[in-house]
């Protein structure tokens, strides 16, 4: 009977950090693929039965997970690279011909000029979606009711919020001013 060998405290070390970095290059590469390619991935493996029910749901969770821009756990990248593995094999085309997100980083909502009718609106429907933080939700209060001023580092804190709300489904609408003739 074989034995198993001992490791070093060093050596337990050194493989426990190559996982680690193997697994930021797998979530990176993971990253490469938009959301909506993770659908489609999960879609022609319904479609074909060459994914199980199990890697599909993997395939819905990075999806959701891409478009929030949320760290991935270890199961979930272990199974995307699989998922990724059989999709090369198998259909290389829709890695090829799927839009790949080269810059996540890359704004997909117009940026607003933080004014008062912008900040009347988000303050609005963020009262209805409750998707901001108390004190950011009262900061952005503050600033619309005026009882704040808008100052440049005020209008700075308040675009980063309401980019926050923009990714949760906030539309700023322009109000049409009635002119009278």
């Amino acid at each position: 009977m074989n034995t198993p060998v001992k490791l070093s405290k060093k050596e337990l070390a050194a493989q426990q950090e190559a996982a680690l970095v193997q697994q930021r290059i797998d979530s990176k590469r993971m990253k490469l693929y938009a959301a909506d390619t993770w659908k489609k991935f999960e879609n022609w493996g319904r479609e074909s039965g060459m994914l199980s029910q199990h890697l599909q749901t993997y395939c819905f969770t990075i999806s959701g997970r891409i478009r929030k821009n949320v760290k991935f756990e270890g199961f979930e990248v272990s199974n995307g690279i699989a998922i990724l593995e059989i999709v090369s094999e198998n259909a290389p085309e829709l890695l090829t011909e799927e839009e790949i997100a080269l810059d996540p980083n890359a704004k997909k909502y117009p940026k607003l000029e933080v004014n008062l009718s912008v900040l009347k609106q988000a303050v609005a429907w963020d009262k209805k979606n409750k998707k901001l933080k108390n004190i950011s939700y009262t900061f952005l209060s503050e600033l619309a009711n005026e009882r704040k001023t808008l100052s440049e580092q005020n209008k700075k804190i308040a675009g980063w919020n309401i980019e926050i709300l923009q990714k949760c489904g906030f539309e700023y609408k322009e109000e049409l001013e009635a002119v009278e003739a």
